[in-house]
Order: structure tokens, then sequence, then C-alpha cells
């Protein structure tokens, strides 16, 4: 059964960006000096094996209604740098993923029109 663009954004939020922004919100609210790969998550593909959130992120893409949507390509490139932030203990630069994912919850609802 195909997704509708509102389940697959539901599936990507909690699969994905929950869990990419979690530490750094913790570490955001909690205060302190972020400890060296603090913010860098451990994810798990469908089937509960270990996932880089590059392939959780392939996996969610291929489900969703339209694929190629340009919108997707633009968010694929605001989780690499969200990862690349986590790699470097970059608080803030994690936290801009959730500004990205309201885009491109924005720009899908703009592309249904």
């Amino acid at each position: 059964m195909a997704l509708t663009w509102n389940e697959w954004l539901q599936r990507v939020r909690h699969d994905l960006v929950k869990r990419m922004l979690w530490p750094a919100r913790d570490r955001r609210d909690l205060g302190g000096k972020v400890q060296p790969g603090e913010l860098v998550v451990r994810l798990v593909d469908g089937e509960g094996n270990p996932a880089s959130a590059q392939a959780v992120w392939a996996d969610l893409r291929n489900d969703a209604p339209a694929p190629e949507q340009a919108a997707l390509a633009a968010f694929a490139a605001a989780l690499e740098r969200a990862v690349a932030a986590a790699a470097r203990d970059d608080v803030e630069a994690v936290l801009a993923l959730e500004a990205a994912f309201d885009r491109l919850v924005q720009d899908l609802a703009d592309e249904a029109g």
C-alpha cells in the first residue's frame, strides 16, 4: 500500500528527525560542554539492524510517494550537514535539521497545491 505524503512525513519525523535531534536538544537544554561523539546517533533500519542516518534516509526516500521530488534532495543535503555537524560536536548545526524538516513539509505542501 502506497503511503500518503502525510503518512510518509510522520515516518521521517519519527524514524529519523526526532532521533537525530534528541541528543542535541538534550545537550542544549542541559547546557555544558558537548562530549566527543555525544551528538552522533545510533539508528536502526526497518529490520532492526544498525544503520547510518544516510541509510535510514535512503530507505525512507525509497518509500516516498514521489522519491524524485526536488524537496527530498534539499532535505538530503540538510541531513548530510547535520550528520557532519554531529561528528564535529556542533549542537546548533545539528538542530538546524528541524528547520530543514519544516521546510520539507512546507515544500511538499506547496507542490501538492
